[in-house]
């Protein structure tokens, strides 16, 4: 039987039932790369698959041992299915060849972010930032969505991520102190526009927003 990304399928293995997630149809190797959960000693329902420990992140498997599983259900791929797979990729490829793979994401997490779909475009990502951790233009997207959300801590936690990555970035710093102005933490977001202006004392907008604060801090 022939599986497609996202199945759940199981089989019967010594009076157990294994149950396992399709991440990726790796057809040049005929093999699935799958994620596995802990085995149960009775036939699994669609529910377990919410309560089931994971027993392993990642194994590539011959398909035909799975010629005899029998589908339980589908489900989307979400970011953290995939931490197993992304470590295989670092571990067996080189940049050159996973980085496409992160870059599919990043524009999977734009086209969402255009549909406004802000919560699946964090989780693409996610899905790229996990692959290739370096990628800060996806942690910044991501943090927008956040923003977009009214997730305004998280994207704070988002914004200094991508610092580590891109020290120099107008961008993080200034939205960081977006951040903390829409939470009303004047004094905090005034020293993040303040970093922003020393990094282009050009830039209007973090020109705009020291005022702004310095305007409510002085009433």
């Amino acid at each position: 039987m022939n599986f497609s990304t996202g199945d759940l399928f199981y089989l019967q293995s010594d009076q157990q039932y294994h149950l396992y997630k399709l991440l990726v149809d790796d057809a040049a190797f005929n093999c699935y790369h799958v994620l596995t959960y802990a085995p149960l000693d009775r036939v699994p329902v669609q529910v377990d698959v919410e309560t089931l420990d994971i027993w392993m992140y990642h194994s590539p498997i011959d398909k035909d041992a799975f010629a005899n599983a029998t589908l339980l259900t589908n489900q989307p791929i979400i970011a953290e299915d995939l931490i197993g797979y992304h470590e295989y990729l670092r571990q067996t490829q080189a940049p050159k060849d996973y980085i496409p793979v992160a870059t599919a994401y990043y524009r999977d997490g734009l086209r969402l972010t255009d549909e406004k779909k802000y919560p699946e475009a964090i989780d693409a990502y996610s899905k790229a930032v996990d692959l290739f951790p370096q990628f800060y233009e996806a942690i910044d997207n991501r943090a927008f969505c956040k923003m977009d959300l009214g997730l305004w801590e998280d994207a704070i936690d988002d914004f200094q991520l991508s610092l580590e990555e891109n020290p120099t970035s107008l961008l993080a710093e200034f939205s960081m102190g977006e951040c903390y102005y829409k939470m009303g933490d004047y004094e905090t977001a005034k020293q993040h526009f303040e970093i922003a202006h020393q990094i282009d004392p050009n830039h209007q907008a973090p020109i705009q927003f020291l005022a702004k604060v310095k305007s409510i801090l002085n009433q």
